[in-house]
């Protein structure tokens, strides 16, 4: 790692996106692990290696509704010459039964019953002519035909994940047919957002000329909320006593501490400077990023801290970028929980500068021929452009700008995150 990348003292310039983001992965590491049942494993990353309990299927068994043959019965069938062969009875699915194949018989079965000793086929319903002696076949059919045979599926021993496997629910479903009803997984952290400012309210609570409500709060709230991570929100003054002695309690029995607000220079923002005072390990404080240039992460009593500007833009892009990437890696996750996908640009975006990062809204739309097409957002408001986007544009930094009809690569911000 460069001299970028190494740990920054406050009161030196910004550093690069790219060298904040391996900061924070390099200090936030994984929680414990725990025990979790399989119901509630989707989306939680797997924290040790799991491997099949059981073979699944546990016996050959035939995937249709139709008859268990022997092939070598019917290996002169033909529609002007059908193999005759004789039913012996039946089979069903989550019975064993005793009735066995024998030369020049079958036995009638269903979709996942076990096929019965001495057959090796299964002829399906719709292509055999029934009669009052027994079936017609009137094709050759060959050895496994319409058979799934044991373990295909899964193999017992086999290893169906590693530790930093995120769970789909089709991967939960695989680990109950292995045998699995429980699975082990990283520790989904708990969370404490502070928002600070004299100016800063509560939703729902009656609000003065000059004042705010909390919207930063509850939207990053809502987006851990997304992830399955639970919060506690707080206001709280700025006034350097108060935030001295509550700061040390929101972060008491919560894995991260995320502050909203007073991240800047001004007289009243407060926040950098009494984490200084409590003794945490600053990493960083200013990225080269916009929005969000003012955010800050640091360790206290060895939890992460991100310090996210009070500029709603600027606090939601610095929490996208940083902060959410670093409490989800508490929670086992790796890289970024955004995908990424190639869209052409309808009108030029400027970066800040060349040696910045910068993000811009956007919406995706879809072309008839399946491409898509991105557009940037123009409005007054920026609590609506936040609202509407899908998407994030990136001026990536060295690049001074980005033309109409340029392929780009944008972040995705509404495909369900346990399905990245």
């Amino acid at each position: 790692m460069g001299a970028e990348g190494a740990d920054r003292e406050q009161g030196e310039g910004p550093i690069g996106l790219k060298a904040a983001q391996d900061l924070v992965r390099r200090h936030i590491a994984p929680l414990g692990a725990e025990e979790v049942p399989l119901l509630l494993a989707p989306g939680r990353v797997l924290a040790r290696e799991v491997t099949a309990r059981t073979d699944s299927p546990g016996a050959d068994v035939s995937l249709k509704d139709g008859y268990a043959v022997r092939a070598e019965d019917t290996v002169r069938a033909s529609r002007q010459n059908p193999a005759r062969l004789r039913v012996l009875g039946s089979r069903f699915a989550g019975e064993r039964g005793e009735t066995k194949s024998r030369p020049e018989g079958c036995v009638k079965i269903t979709s996942g019953a076990i096929l019965p000793e001495g057959a090796d086929a299964v002829v399906g319903i719709e292509f055999c002519s029934e009669t009052s002696e027994g079936i017609l076949v009137s094709e050759p059919v060959a050895a496994g035909f319409n058979v799934l045979a044991q373990g295909t599926d899964i193999a017992a021993g086999a290893v169906l994940g590693a530790p930093g496997d995120r769970l789909s629910p089709g991967g939960v479903g695989w680990l109950a047919a292995a045998g699995l009803e429980e699975v082990p997984v990283y520790r989904l952290p708990s969370v404490a957002l502070v928002a600070t400012g004299d100016e800063v309210v509560a939703p729902g609570s009656p609000l003065e000329k000059g004042q705010l409500y909390a919207s930063n709060l509850v939207t990053l709230s809502a987006w851990l909320g997304l992830f399955g991570l639970a919060t506690d929100l707080a206001i709280l003054p700025d006034r350097r006593d108060d935030l001295r002695q509550q700061l040390p309690k929101a972060i008491e029995g919560h894995d991260a501490l995320l502050t909203s607000g007073g991240a800047w220079d001004s007289e009243r923002d407060l926040v950098v400077g009494v984490l200084e005072e409590l003794g945490w390990k600053q990493s960083f404080h200013r990225v080269r990023m916009g929005p969000g240039k003012a955010v800050g992460f640091g360790m206290l009593e060895g939890r992460p801290v991100f310090c996210l500007p009070g500029g709603p833009p600027s606090n939601e892009m610095a929490f996208l970028q940083l902060a959410l990437p670093g409490v989800l890696r508490l929670a086992g996750w790796q890289g970024s929980p955004f995908p990424s996908m190639t869209a052409r640009l309808t009108e030029p975006v400027r970066g800040r500068d060349i040696d910045w990062t910068q993000f811009k809204r956007g919406q995706l739309h879809r072309e008839t021929d399946g491409s898509f097409r991105v557009t940037p957002h123009h409005t007054r408001s920026r609590l609506e452009s936040m609202a509407l986007a899908d998407c994030l544009i990136t001026v990536p930094e060295g690049v001074e700008g980005l033309e109409a009809g340029d392929r780009v690569s944008v972040q995705m911000l509404l495909l369900p995150p346990a399905m990245f």
